[in-house]
């Protein structure tokens, strides 16, 4: 953009082109409208070498962005040539597949070269608002006059081909090794997959006028012209790299307005028109210039705007604002943004145009490259992230507005605390009149912003929530069933991103279940407390009491519940009832691990009834039932009991309120975790020989979750022993599996889409429910006797693949008791 400046004519206003500094690359200066900087030539121009070919253009953007290569992929050598996209963190969006593919920007310049090698396939349609009919123009004399576009009215600065280059240059290649640092082969613009609607509108003769006036110029009833033929051709973005003076004539002003109404989002240059505060050259002082946006930028925070207009200022490289740019203002600072306007590089006329006769320029035709200054070259930065955002983020289209206050909320505050010179005023926290809501940032814009988490209908989970192991039998079954992988969330803005499970997962703590070990302070208590037994006839009863630690600090601390077990044979049968303590079993158990949730079929807490009998020919029936905190289990066993061995076979049916298999699962999903179980096992022991007696348990168990859609789940549980007299005590050897699911799947309602009214796309997910490990416990059990009155007891333990997640960190524990009665 340039500094913009009225001409009146005939009664009609005529408004100049925003001034840019135009350079080659090569340090070549080209004064092409004054304002934003200037200068002289210098006296040499090094040929650029021509690009490569274009290699085929990469795949369409996802519907819903996807990560397709790490971004530094992208940042190649043309990217960072242009001096800008880095500055904003373009390659952030290209990671995402967004390259504006689909989305049709309308350039109200002074044309484009469409044959530039970086623009080929850029331009899909040219109009000239003036090529057929009468604008207010100029004549070969510079009178003024209403005239048709004539033969060689070009604008040798080419400044809608610099404006067009920072928008849609094509990414050529890879450009890896150049062969001057200062020369590129090529750059590519901000969407560099967007197409261009080039409709030039500068009033005929304006471009080619030498001497104090050369600037162009645009008539505002032509550019009302330019507005309405982009609308009507369908361009969901219009850049204006263009302003003037504000005055009371609402002409152009209502264009723009009905733009935004149609669903445009327009794109406006503030303008370069900065100046501090000052003397003129009769040392009468002037006021500042520049302090808001030129027109038609000022109109972009106005209610009549629909939040689809943006004001467009420049910074330099290192993210000041340039001198030359037109503040933000306080009518304009809530839709006023910050790109890279200074120094950047884009695609300009070949040099012929530029320096016509110049004997150092190339010998080729094709366009060249130009280090460039102006709020011009900012807006169009603007534009191209607009239409990346409405290609990879397709439910946006309905409400463009969003798109544009995506890039307002995400952008970096801009904070200066030492006072402006344009505006006297600071750039602190927030939104001011300086510098707008602060620099365009879409490497923020692209990130999801607010809270996330996966929309299951029933339930909104979190990310850590649900990549959460689930421990019990389910152990790590979300991050190993690879379900959640893939889907879709949405942002604050209704934008649908793809869950990248893997990588969260990757992040996550590793131990978040926390250790399994048996609570041996409460084990000590046990072995130190009391015990009793009585035996009289055909009835036993025994009970036990834990040790009372004392604690000041909690005088009246209940007791510790007591134990007992009651047993009374009659004829070839048998009842127990008890609280606490275990049914008998045949199944080896480990004792220094806790099982959670309900235990096997043949162990409880709580209160508990068994009814054993007899049958013919060694048959064995048993039937028992349990229930503790939420927790029930009942059942039947069905055996032979021989000389030398025991067999029990069974089924039991269990209920648990508390837990999914002793783990945490439908909570996540909004439902109570809960149990519905029936268990198939066998058990058995029998004498082998040398004292040994080995003994074994197999469960297999058929399992239902309430509160969810899940099937097909199936659970193995198994032990095995061995143990014999050794010394003064018995030797006991157990290695066992805890539950662990073998099967099963989760039925999912689960996002995979947005559609373009920015609603969830549901599909059925089907996630496995088994872990990625398998726990073994191995424990080592010796008891023993010292004395008649002294026992002892030792015992270690060690876990692997605890909560059978593979690759946790094994446990091991060792336990050693002395006791005597006291």
């Amino acid at each position: 953009m340039m500094i913009a400046r009225k001409e009146r004519s005939n009664g009609r206003s005529q408004r100049s082109l925003l001034a840019v500094v135009l350079m080659s690359v090569s340090a070549v200066t080209l004064a092409a409208c004054a304002g934003g900087g200037g200068g002289g030539r210098s006296s040499s121009v090094t040929p650029m070498p021509p690009p490569p070919p274009p290699p085929p253009p990469p795949p369409p953007s996802n519907p819903f962005p996807d990560t397709i290569a790490d971004r530094s992929q992208f940042e190649t050598r043309e990217y960072n040539a242009t001096v800008g996209l880095p500055i904003l963190g373009a390659s952030t969006a290209y990671a995402i597949g967004a390259t504006g593919q689909g989305q049709t920007i309308a350039v109200i310049d002074t044309g484009t070269d469409a044959d530039h090698p970086d623009l080929q396939g850029a331009v899909v349609q040219v109009f000239d608002v003036c090529a057929d009919t009468a604008c207010p123009g100029f004549n070969a004399n510079g009178d003024r006059v209403n005239i048709t576009r004539q033969p060689g009215d070009i604008d040798s600065g080419g400044h809608g081909t610099l404006v067009s280059g920072v928008i849609a240059a094509r990414r050529q290649d890879n450009f890896t090794t150049p062969a001057d640092d200062n020369v590129p082969n090529g750059i590519q613009g901000a969407a560099y997959e967007a197409s261009i609607l080039d409709i030039r509108a500068d009033s005929p003769g304006s471009c080619g006028r030498t001497g104090e006036d050369e600037d162009c110029v645009y008539n505002d009833n032509t550019l009302v012209r330019a507005i309405d033929y982009a609308v009507a051709q369908g361009a969901t973005i219009i850049n204006m790299s263009l302003g003037g003076e504000i005055d009371a004539d609402p002409t152009l002003e209502n264009a723009v307005r009905a733009a935004a109404a149609a669903g445009v989002l327009v794109v406006i240059s503030a303008g370069n028109e900065a100046e501090p505060a000052g003397t003129d050259e009769n040392n009468n002082p002037t006021e500042a210039t520049g302090v808001q946006p030129t027109e038609p930028a000022h109109i972009a925070g106005e209610a009549s705007s629909l939040g689809r207009v943006v004001a467009v200022g420049s910074i330099d490289p290192n993210g000041v604002i340039s001198d030359f740019s037109n503040r933000a203002g306080s009518s304009a600072q809530n839709y006023y943004l910050l790109a890279p306007g200074e120094d950047i590089i884009s695609t300009g006329p070949d040099d012929d145009v530029a320096f016509p006769g110049d004997p150092t320029n190339d010998a080729d035709s094709d366009g060249d490259y130009y280090r460039i200054s102006g709020t011009s070259f900012a807006a169009p930065y603007v534009a191209g992230a607009l239409a990346l955002l409405l290609d990879a983020f397709p439910n946006l289209r309905s409400q463009p507005e969003v798109a544009l206050q995506i890039l307002l909320d995400t952008a970096t505050d801009y904070v200066d605390t030492s006072p402006d010179l344009i505006t006297g005023q600071v750039a602190g926290t927030g939104t001011d009149s300086v510098s707008g809501v602060g620099i365009m940032n879409l490497e923020e814009a692209f990130r999801p912003q607010g809270q996330q988490n996966l929309d299951f209908g029933m339930e909104k989970v979190g990310f850590v929530e649900a990549l959460a192991p689930s421990g019990g039998a389910f152990g790590d079954w979300a991050t190993n069933s690879g379900a959640f992988n893939g889907l879709v969330f949405q942002d604050r803005y209704e934008r649908g991103f793809r869950f990248d499970a893997d990588a969260l997962a990757a992040r996550l703590p590793g131990d978040t279940l926390g250790s399994r070990l048996a609570d041996f302070g409460s084990r000590a208590d046990w072995a130190a407390g009391t015990s009793h037994r009585v035996d009289a006839g055909n009835v036993s009863f025994s009970w036990a009491q834990a040790r009372l630690t004392e604690d000041p600090t909690a005088p009246y601390q209940d007791d510790p519940q007591s134990t007992f077990q009651m047993r009374y044979s009659f004829g070839d049968s048998q009842v127990e009832v008890g609280r606490g303590g275990a049914l008998t079993h045949l199944a080896p158990d480990v004792s220094l691990l806790n099982e959670p949730g309900v235990g096997n079929a043949f162990s409880t807490g709580g209160s508990w009834a068994k009814f054993s009998h007899a049958l013919n020919d060694g048959l064995v029936m048993d039937i028992f039932s349990a229930e503790q905190d939420g927790r029930s289990q009942s059942g039947f066993m069905l055996g032979r009991d021989a000389h030398r061995w025991s067999v029990r076979a069974g089924a039991s049916f269990l209920r648990d309120e508390e837990s999914a298999l002793g783990g945490t699962l439908q909570a996540r999903f909004g439902a109570q975790d809960a149990t519905l179980m029936t268990a198939y096992s066998v058990e058995g022991a029998m004498f082998a020989g040398q004292g040994w007696v080995l003994s074994s348990g197999l469960e297999f168990a058929s399992v239902d979750l309430p509160g969810i859609d899940s099937d097909g789940i199936w659970t193995s549980r198994w032990s095995l022993g061995a143990d014999r007299a050794l010394g003064g005590g018995r030797l006991h050897v157990i290695l066992a599996q805890p539950r662990r699911a073998e099967t099963g799947h989760l039925n999912l309602d689960a996002p995979v889409g947005v559609d373009l009214d920015g609603q969830l796309i549901r599909d059925l997910v089907q996630a496995d429910l088994t872990p990625s490990g398998r726990q073994l416990d191995f424990e080592t059990r010796y008891v023993f006797g010292l004395t008649d009155s002294w026992s002892g007891e030792a015992a270690a333990v060690v876990s692997t693949s605890p909560n059978h997640i593979y690759g946790a960190d094994a446990e091991e524990a060792v336990w050693m008791r002395l006791s005597t009665p006291w």
